[in-house]
């Protein structure tokens, strides 16, 4: 899936753009999640695009490379359903709960419903039935639902609250797209409450959860720059899940090599070999992780090498 991502929407190494641009570059790491399921965090590079501070001047410097900077972004990032034109409102500060979906014989999941196809229909009835499909994977996929997750790093005196989801979807609308006279960040039109953001081929196209984001204009570029490079070259072992398996691979090389009177260099191999066992024992592995590595999937998709950098070290 994520190889033909990279070779028919993004067409990376192709004479023709792709659904952003002209890809010249990708990194994307496969995360799974407590429950198993992949995913994959992906940073691609478009030819042509400027950086967030030299984007933030030009459209400072001309009004119509602004517009036509929000257009763009517009018609790649949606966060409402196809056919929205005016913002949807929530009454009695009340959450808008996901439409159900009445699974059954004769109305199959859009997850595992083969799509509608182009060439067994008009072009008019395709577009609907398009709009119609997408519609029915977002409200699936993309309907947001506060979870746990969301407040996963709430400071003690904070609450679970709509302003405080870390996924940022906090039942506001925005009828346009601005631009932030104070931080210059480009504020896209949100149409709806709670559907974060996607694009509809690519969601028509996976039939799965999506997001996506542009890294634009201003302080909010950078801090995001700085968050998405950090997150996806994080460790694959959670803090909490490491020290657990540290201190677990110590006590049974303790148990084994504790009572050793003198120990030689061959007990000090034996112990280290039974500390890094032991913790790799620990790490637990999901079904997909490892079918996907048999079946060549790997942990990382990139075009090009990188080296890494611990730019948080040198700032401490």
């Amino acid at each position: 899936m994520i190889t033909n991502f990279i070779g028919i929407i993004l067409r990376y190494g192709k004479p023709e753009r792709g659904l952003f641009g002209r890809c010249i570059a990708y990194y994307g790491t496969v995360e799974a999640q407590a429950r198993g399921t992949l995913h994959c965090h992906m940073l691609v590079w478009i030819e042509g695009h400027p950086n967030p501070q030299h984007l933030r001047d030009l459209m400072l410097e001309s009004s119509e490379y602004r517009l036509h900077m929000f257009s763009w972004l517009e018609s790649i990032i949606k966060s409402e359903l196809l056919g929205t034109t005016e913002p949807v409102v929530e009454h009695g500060g009340h959450a808008l709960p996901r439409p159900p979906f009445d699974e059954g014989p004769g109305n199959v999941h859009p997850g595992v419903r083969p799509p509608p196809r182009v060439s067994d229909m008009l072009p008019s009835d395709f577009r609907r039935e398009y709009s119609i499909f997408v519609n029915q994977l977002v409200e699936c996929y993309n309907w947001h639902e506060h979870t746990s997750t969301c407040w996963k790093y709430l400071r003690p005196n904070q609450t679970p609250s709509d302003e405080n989801c870390r996924m940022r979807i906090d039942g506001s609308t925005r009828r346009t797209t601005e631009l932030d006279p104070e931080t210059l960040s480009i504020q896209l039109r949100r149409l709806h409450p709670r559907i974060a953001n996607y694009n509809d081929l690519v969601i028509f196209l996976l039939q799965a959860n999506m997001d996506v984001k542009h890294i634009g204009s201003g302080e909010g570029a950078k801090a995001l720059i700085y968050y998405i490079t950090d997150y996806i070259t994080k460790s694959s072992l959670p803090a909490h899940l490491g020290l657990a398996a540290l201190m677990y691979a110590i006590q049974i090389t303790d148990a084994k090599y504790g009572r050793v009177p003198e120990w030689t260099s061959r007990e000090d191999t034996g112990a280290l070999t039974v500390l890094v066992n032991s913790m790799l024992a620990r790490n637990e592995v999901s079904e997909q992780e490892i079918m996907s590595h048999i079946i060549g999937g790997g942990d990382h998709y990139t075009s090009h090498k990188f080296r890494l950098l611990y730019y948080a070290a040198f700032e401490r």
